[in-house]
């Protein structure tokens, strides 16, 4: 599952799991630029989009509230998914996987709209530059890459 915390009080906020839930252990998280949508990657091979609730009157003491809702679930890797991240644009979900491809997705149809391969080992990290148009990947093959990105012209 994933868990979202309040860093002032130290209580849960939000519990994303169940049937919407990974069916796997989630090895990365990412927020996007709104800091309402979240986004997880996980050892099942997906990507899921969530949506988080601000409305936190339903906490009562130390009863757990379910503060978000699965908005899509991105399918395509064909291994573990080990990193995600958003644009800060939030027009891209970027992911890496132990099949050693990038994929960029769109956010609002969980379509793939490209994939990289540059690295010889599972893609590690991803991290988009907060100046946008670079982004950066790191790699068990030992190398860190860095790439840009554009609107087709063609």
């Amino acid at each position: 599952s994933v868990r979202v915390w309040d860093i002032s009080s130290g209580n849960i906020i939000a519990r994303l799991d169940g049937l919407d839930g990974h069916k796997d252990s989630v090895y990365s998280v990412a927020f996007g630029p709104d800091g309402e949508t979240l986004v997880s990657g996980s050892l099942d091979k997906t990507i899921k989009m969530w949506q988080l609730s601000l409305d936190t009157r339903g906490m009562l003491g130390a009863q757990l509230v379910r503060g978000g809702r699965l908005v899509r679930t991105f399918e395509g890797h064909k291994d573990f998914v080990l990193s995600v991240a958003m644009t800060p644009d939030a027009e891209w979900v970027m992911s890496g996987s132990k099949d050693r491809g990038v994929q960029f997705w769109n956010p609002r149809t969980g379509d793939t709209q490209l994939m990289l391969q540059g690295h010889k080992n599972s893609v590690i990290s991803v991290a988009p530059s907060p100046m946008g148009d670079l982004f950066a990947t790191g790699s068990g093959d030992m190398r860190a890459r860095i790439w840009k990105y554009g609107a087709y012209r063609g």
